[in-house]
């Protein structure tokens, strides 16, 4: 029994050891290996020769981080390790709502943000920001005051170039300093006005300055976008030494970056932009540093996503090739790199760089994909050539929607698409190709099952667009998926197109290959082998709509020529 005792004692005194170990350990982890941050609040502001805000103890903190906003705009911050936290610099203008946030941070850098949001009505006298920053020669200077009432102690003083050239105390809601006090002084005078030591407001002033010229921003005032490289164009701006683009992100200034001007042509790298988000550009013209009478102007940019690189096409249908042929890669991507195998093994992995036609003298598996800077990698696309001569068979499907009026001067769909349809089958026909066309008062079900029925290589569909506001413009060309048959020629149709197209100095008109995802029957691989559908441009819109009327046998020779080169 003794033996017992002693044995239990041992135990429990060895489990309570242990408790006290691991309770000391746990008071350690909490207050000096991760030590918890205690709640607090922001009680009070008060102004000395500074303004102090007061906030409660915040257990465990090493400092404390100040955001002051105005209007959700962040205009001060500053940080202390104390409870009475001096907010040196800070003003405002008079009767600004401004919004206090007080973050305190532990050693380990964690944040906590004080259990309450401090509002505040900024209620010292400030300059009227209102008045012109411009003085006029041999005049007396009269600089506004807000908020001032009769008896309080305020100063305004004058400086240049860092230099006190002025003091007076104000006794009224306007003071006028005399024309003589600046006489001679050319740039910024900055005017100060002081309450108990405390500065309360700025206003800066100009003498004998060069204006700037007005700037306007030439782009469109609202432009949606890839995320990418852009040029911001305008007229303007003579005088500036400085020009600046400002970032606003939901009203809120988020960067501004000093830029450099070519010809009235600021390039912003897509490095600049976030995707998916929306931006208000603002271009700043500045003198020196006189921000003040900057000329600014702003448009919007809806930044997207990322691009991804366009996929590889090849000039020469693979299906059937004649020996000897000297096969071409390209992407509609400018400025991408392509890489190959010609091996069957993975082109990420093994490939060539692309850089000479391939020429074709035997049954081969090409494997291609391209990259690009500022854009994610294009699909992998396999092209297996088969050494073939055939006499090509080409079926065409002109649109029969005879109620889509377009704008005066142009009939209806049916009868333009009909026209062009007219001239690619003459034109394909002297080429020697075997031509299939369907039935305008047919159905789609009808031309589908007659296209597979006559074993077409390739089946054409061609129609022209309408948008919803009547503004759209642009060819645009359909196939079913990326790995559609028909990529290749439907990418050369709309690159040969797009060489003259009338609308083709405006990349915002680029629409280019599309991927119909089996929405589209007549470019769907199911239900034929090698199908797409053209929109030569918009009917409802004026210029693409005469363009169409003006260049029916143009744009007939065009989409077949690609035809020709691509089975030739």
């Amino acid at each position: 029994m003794k033996w017992e005792y002693k044995t239990s004692l041992i135990v429990i005194g060895i489990l309570l050891l242990i408790f006290i170990n691991f309770l000391c350990f746990w008071i350690g982890y909490q207050n000096f290996l991760d030590p918890k941050l205690g709640e607090f609040e922001i009680l009070d502001i008060k102004k000395e020769q500074n303004f102090i805000l007061e906030v409660s103890p915040c257990h465990h903190k090493v400092e404390y981080e100040v955001l002051v906003y105005k209007k959700e705009e962040k205009i001060y911050e500053t940080t202390s390790e104390k409870e009475q936290i001096v907010l040196e610099g800070l003003e405002s203008d008079y009767l600004d709502e401004l919004k206090f946030v007080v973050k305190a941070k532990n050693k380990k850098g964690v944040e906590k943000e004080s259990q309450n949001e401090y509002y505040y009505t900024y209620d010292d006298a400030t300059f009227s920001k209102e008045q012109n920053h411009y003085l006029s020669e041999t005049r007396d200077v009269t600089l506004n005051i807000l908020g001032y009432q009769m008896g309080e102690d305020y100063i305004v003083e004058l400086y240049y170039d860092k230099n006190k050239i002025y003091e007076s105390p104000l006794d009224g809601s306007d003071i006028t300093i005399p024309y003589q006090v600046i006489e001679g002084y050319s740039g910024k005078i900055e005017a100060v006005l002081k309450t108990n030591g405390r500065v309360s407001s700025h206003f800066n002033f100009y003498l004998n300055t060069p204006i700037v010229g007005k700037v306007k921003i030439l782009n469109d005032r609202e432009i949606t976008s890839r995320w990418k490289s852009f040029d911001l164009l305008f007229q303007g701006g003579e005088n500036a030494e400085h020009f600046y683009v400002n970032f606003y992100v939901n009203g809120v200034l988020e960067e501004k970056r000093e830029v450099e001007v070519l010809e009235n042509k600021i390039f912003l790298p897509n490095s600049f932009f976030r995707e998916n988000t929306d931006y208000e550009l603002e271009l700043e013209a500045v003198y020196q540093d006189f921000f003040e009478i900057a000329e600014k102007d702003k448009i919007l940019l809806h930044v997207g996503k990322k691009e991804t690189t366009s996929g590889v096409y090849v000039s020469h249908n693979p299906n059937f090739i004649k020996k000897g042929t000297k096969v071409t890669l390209q992407t509609i991507s400018d400025e991408a790199t392509i890489y190959y195998t010609m091996d069957g093994t993975d082109p990420v992995q093994n490939g060539l760089v692309y850089d000479k036609p391939i020429e074709i003298n035997q049954d081969m598996t090409i494997k291609t994909y391209a990259v690009s800077n500022s854009r994610n990698a294009s699909f992998l696309s396999t092209y297996s050539f088969h050494v073939e001569e055939k006499t090509p068979v080409i079926y065409i499907s002109p649109s029969n929607q005879d109620e889509n009026y377009g704008v005066s001067g142009f009939t209806n769909e049916m009868a333009e698409m009909n026209k062009v349809a007219d001239v690619v089958e003459r034109e394909l026909r002297n080429s020697g190709f075997i031509v299939y066309r369907n039935h305008s008062r047919g159905n789609i079900n009808e031309w589908i099952s007659e296209s597979r029925r006559v074993g077409a290589d390739f089946h054409l569909a061609i129609h022209s667009n309408a948008s919803s506001h009547h503004t759209a413009r642009g060819p645009e060309i359909y196939v079913n998926s990326e790995n559609s048959l028909s990529y290749s020629i439907a990418s050369q149709i709309y690159e040969n197109l797009w060489k003259i197209y009338a609308g083709n100095k405006d990349v915002t008109h680029h629409r280019g290959v599309k991927f119909s995802r089996g929405a589209l029957g007549e470019a769907n691989d199911e239900f034929l082998p090698c199908g797409s559908l053209i929109e030569v441009a918009y009917h409802d819109e004026e210029h693409d709509a005469m363009w169409i009327v003006q260049n029916i046998e143009n744009i007939g020779k065009n989409i077949a020529h690609s035809i020709v080169t691509y089975y030739g």
